[in-house]
């Protein structure tokens, strides 16, 4: 994982309040993989009903703040490394 994907981990656990264990973090290779953990996890928490459309534009958000990419190309079928040019 390069500097842009750790700060982009980092931002994300604050947000949400989660901890994302560095073996999944290296696994969630695009935006709607992070989406999906994140649910996931924040269901498992007792955050139910977890807004998935809420939970997709506050990590749209996170991301284009960490990374300076437009809206328009986060998608979840965005890949962090060769679509969204993180390191």
């Amino acid at each position: 994982m390069g500097l842009d994907t750790v700060e982009l981990v980092f931002a994300v656990e604050e947000h949400f309040g989660v901890q994302i264990p560095d073996g999944d973090a290296s696994k969630l290779e695009t935006v709607g993989m992070l989406q999906s953990w994140l649910v996931n996890e924040l269901s498992q928490r007792g955050h139910t009903p977890v807004n998935l459309e809420r939970t997709f534009a506050e990590l749209r958000d996170l991301i284009c703040r960490q990374t300076g990419v437009s809206p328009e190309r986060v998608v979840p079928e965005a890949r962090f490394v060769q679509d969204l040019r993180m390191d």
